[in-house]
């Protein structure tokens, strides 16, 4: 076996060139075979189940068209699964045909053909019929037995490709068998000449192999010292053998470095969460300052901040193991080239006595000053703004700033960025949610004083009006009197809006009190629709009450139901013109009194609606034709509703009206809640109602 011994490759390259003359003769059997078998298989795979698939497709988007049209025929729905199947079928079809390429097939197919285009043309037919009609029931009929045929046709042709498949997948088989007793006598011969040739080598190069082995077992279970041998043998185990031996030695590299990396990691990670701890801008800078420097090979970390376009003195100095008290004297500098550090997401070290070119002239300075020593300048932010940077210098003994170090560095940056502008974040934040309590506090004391200030005017007013009226004063002519009518108007528009004003008030500041009862809600439904009956005679108005149930018990405040009820109402009396009509309809559904507010008044445009959530908005049309009304009503609705845990919804069209629904929680469904352990977050999703659905309603009445 010396020519094992020289080399490896010359002696492979011969016993190779004989096995791959035998395996390309085989090669070529088996080809001619393959192509024997191929061509069965290939009929199957380009004809048979492209017509199965497409036959099944087509019955599939026969059946959907004749659910769609049958649905639309009986039940009157849309026509989208009819229309769509018709748009779709047509590929289907138009495949099978183009596909069928023997004469039982193309019959087949040209039977399926008739029926389908049979099929669509009576559905033509039938869509034409309006739901209703005397002949729906018959044409649905004919379109489903017009399907069964379809569905006939389709089965008829499945079963010939079905039996096609079958003897295409017999030939098939007929041809893999001869194939593969020719392929299997030249794979005899090449294993017995491989054979022969793996004896020869296996005796030169398994020994050094084994050996070989064993040292890549001993390093690979973490005996890092192991080295490979010299074992003799051809060339290129030998060269392995070296290349094994490199590669441990690479390896110890690596790890020493990976072990570096993970420690600095940590190092970051630590920083990291020790300033997400905390909200205090200082103790940010301090965490960060204090880990750095224990954790890096670093004497001295400074940390400074920007201001006013300058870095300036450092903010805080790490150095001998301690936040310093007195802290190095550094010159300032402008910020331009940290901010273009910094958006470049980059850092500079180096040399401080020799900095690298691109560092300006007055940080050059500033370095030097430090005295020749190796620095790391990282430069951190929040977003695109610069915020500061970050400084550590060490004795030239421990030479340069590792890539590792830079990027722990780099990171802890980004994480004092982000603290730092959370830290300030939160401290603005918190001053200005001072500043908006404040506020809140100064406008409800305003809104309670000045409403209170001028219902005693109002008072008066009213009272001097009255006696006007009754003509104490002497005789009124008949300009007087309209007057005083304009006067009394406006005293009760102003009076009601200040009412208005101190609910609201009264809501803001949590004086609005909610006291449940047992309340029987058709009584405060009829209480309220009999105090408005004289404003609805008064304004023509038809105002019609009906509880079916007789009475229906909520769990809720009759006061504060009453007072929504009667906002409603005269919403619905006032904006509904002479002759119109209002009802109002009391019903239980799922466990809720519903109450409904019906009128056929002038309603509100739809481009208004979303405006409605807003206070004092009215609609355009209420306000061009001088209807008073302060725009709070429904404001004071939906909170009413809201602590009742209900619901309320406002649908209107222009010119035809508007209905107005509140769903509140009967004491039956309450108790039934509560029983099973779910009444508090029933309850949770009725507030949760009430606080958004009035938004989509609006509050412009």
């Amino acid at each position: 076996m010396k020519w094992l011994n020289r080399s490896v490759g010359n002696a492979l390259r011969n016993t190779f060139a004989l096995l791959v003359s035998l395996v390309l003769l085989s090669g070529i059997v088996a080809a001619v075979e393959s192509q024997r078998h191929g061509a069965a298989l290939d009929r199957l795979v380009e004809y048979n189940v492209p017509l199965r698939l497409n036959n099944f497709k087509l019955r599939s988007t026969m059946g959907d068209a004749t659910r769609g049209l049958r649905n639309h025929l009986l039940f009157e729905q849309p026509k989208t699964t009819y229309l769509q199947a018709r748009n779709s079928y047509r590929p289907f079809l138009d495949a099978l045909v183009s596909q069928a390429d023997q004469p039982e097939e193309r019959r087949l197919v040209g039977d399926l053909e008739r029926k389908v285009v049979d099929w669509f043309a009576y559905a033509s037919q039938a869509e034409r019929l309006q739901p209703g009609e005397p002949e729906v029931p018959e044409y649905a009929e004919g379109s489903r037995m017009r399907y069964e045929a379809i569905l006939r046709a389709g089965d008829a042709l499945e079963t010939h490709l079905g039996r096609r498949t079958e003897a295409l997948y017999e030939e098939s088989k007929r041809e893999r068998l001869w194939g593969l007793a020719g392929v299997v006598v030249f794979a005899l011969a090449a294993v017995v000449l491989a054979l022969v040739v793996a004896v020869r080598t296996y005796r030169a190069l398994v020994p050094p192999l084994g050996v070989m082995g064993e040292t890549l077992r001993r390093l690979t279970a973490g005996e890092h010292e192991t080295r490979m041998p010299d074992v003799g043998g051809p060339t290129e185990i030998r060269q392995l053998g070296s290349a094994i031996n490199l590669l441990a030695e690479e390896s110890d590299r690596l790890r020493r470095a990976e072990r570096e990396r993970a420690r600095l990691a940590e190092v970051a990670y630590e920083t990291a969460a020790r300033i997400r701890q905390t909200l205090d801008a200082d103790a940010v800078v301090r965490e960060a300052a204090s880990l750095l420097g224990a954790r890096l090979p670093a004497d001295q970390v400074f940390i400074q901040l920007v201001r006013d376009g300058t870095i300036g003195p450092a903010e805080l100095e790490w150095a001998g193991g301690r936040i310093a008290d007195q802290g190095t004297a550094l010159l300032p500098v402008p910020s331009e080239q940290a901010e273009r550090l910094y958006l470049q997401g980059a850092a500079s070290s180096g040399s401080t006595l020799d900095p690298p070119s691109y560092v300006p002239e007055t940080a050059v300075r500033a370095l030097r000053l430090l005295g020749d020593r190796q620095y790391l300048f990282v430069p951190f932010g929040a977003g695109g703004q610069l915020l500061g940077t970050i400084l550590l210098t060490r004795d030239n003994s421990r030479g340069p700033w590792q890539t590792e170090e830079i990027e722990a560095v780099k990171s802890v940056g980004t994480d004092l960025g982000r603290g730092l502008d959370q830290a300030r974040l939160y401290g603005r934040e918190r001053e200005l949610v001072e500043e908006l309590r404040a506020l809140d506090a100064a406008k409800t004391d305003f809104m309670s004083t000045v409403s209170h200030e001028l219902r005693s005017p109002l008072t008066s007013i009213a009272g001097y009006l009255e006696i006007l009226r009754d003509e104490d004063a002497g005789d009124i002519n008949p300009a007087q009197d309209r007057m005083l009518d304009a006067i009394e108007r406006n005293t009760t528009r102003l009076r009601l809006l200040i009412e208005d004003l101190l609910t609201l008030s009264r809501i803001e500041s949590g004086a609005f009190r909610t006291v449940k009862q047992r309340t029987d809600l058709c009584a405060v439904v009829e209480g309220a629709v009999t105090s408005m009956r004289p404003a609805a005679a008064k304004a023509a108005v038809e105002l019609d009450m009906d509880c079916p149930t007789g009475s229906l018990m909520i769990d809720g405040d009759p006061n504060q139901l009453d007072r929504a009820m009667v906002n409603l109402l005269s919403n619905a009396v006032k904006f509904t013109r002479a002759g119109g009509r209002v009802e109002v309809l009391v019903t239980l559904e799922d466990g809720y009194g519903v109450v409904r507010v019906s009128d056929t008044g002038i309603g509100i445009p739809a481009d208004e609606m979303q405006r409605l959530s807003t206070r004092f908005f009215r609609a355009s049309n209420a306000t061009e034709l001088s209807i008073p009304g302060t725009g709070l009503g429904l404001s004071i609705v939906r909170s009413i509703v809201a602590n009742h845990s209900g619901t309320f919804d406002l649908q209107s069209r222009e010119g035809e009206g508007t209905t107005v629904t509140m769903r509140i929680q009967t004491c039956t469904a309450k108790l039934a809640a509560d029983g099973d352990g779910s009444g508090g977050g029933s309850g949770g999703a009725g507030a949760g109602g009430a606080a958004g659905e009035p938004a989509e309603a609006g509050e412009g009445a």
